[in-house]
């Protein structure tokens, strides 16, 4: 069978296609899950979440591109917002979700119980090699803050997490960066649901 240059052409193009095809799928993003804590106990009453605007900053350090450093793709800012929210719809009986800058003014009438004001979030992303390793590392600072009854309980809270992986055995850190991300985000979510529990029993006595 005689190959053209025609044909050849041909050939190339569609193998190409299918290569890109096939890598877009290898490096496509499988979302972030967040996992919370099972049988949460409601808290009675009508309650609001804060949220206001720029409560967020990301760091990142990336040192190295092994391990298609490139693909890394973490939507960091609304897994903080949702973990808040979903959070406090499964603690609270009723909870109001307002999207602005907190104004004392607007909350005197004590139309709710507990207000939670979530403040400022930040991630901090680093990756780098040691030897033949992929180190990868995110840390999570979390503040939030819970009025109610002229009383306020401030919380700070920090989580982290390290993945590593040898850059030479299928190393893509857009899969590590992932599992690393939902395990900092269970472990941040576990403590605001104890935080939280405390501040409302603080500021309700």
């Amino acid at each position: 069978m005689k190959i053209t240059q025609r044909n050849f052409i041909n050939f190339f193009i569609v193998t190409t296609l299918l290569f890109i095809i096939t890598c877009s799928k290898n490096f496509e993003n499988i979302p972030v899950y967040l996992t919370f804590p099972k049988n949460i106990a409601k808290i009675e009453g009508n309650h609001a979440l804060v949220i206001g605007e720029d409560i967020f900053n990301l760091k990142k350090n990336i040192l190295s591109d092994d391990c298609e450093s490139w693909a890394v793709d973490l939507d960091l800012e609304n897994l903080f917002i949702n973990s808040y929210v979903n959070l406090s719809k499964k603690m609270f009986e009723e909870i109001t979700i307002i999207k602005e800058e907190f104004n004392e003014s607007s909350f005197e009438n004590n139309l709710y119980k507990t207000t939670l004001i979530l403040e400022k979030n930040s991630a901090f992303l680093d990756f780098k090699t040691e030897g033949n390793k992929g180190v990868f590392t995110i840390i999570l600072d979390s503040s939030f803050k819970i009025k109610g009854n002229k009383k306020e309980v401030k919380n700070n809270l920090n989580s982290n997490q390290t993945w590593e992986k040898n850059i030479y055995l299928n190393c893509k850190l857009s899969e590590g960066s992932r599992k690393a991300t939902e395990l900092a985000f269970k472990q941040l979510i576990n403590q605001i649901h104890s935080n939280i529990y405390k501040s409302v029993l603080t500021v309700t006595r």
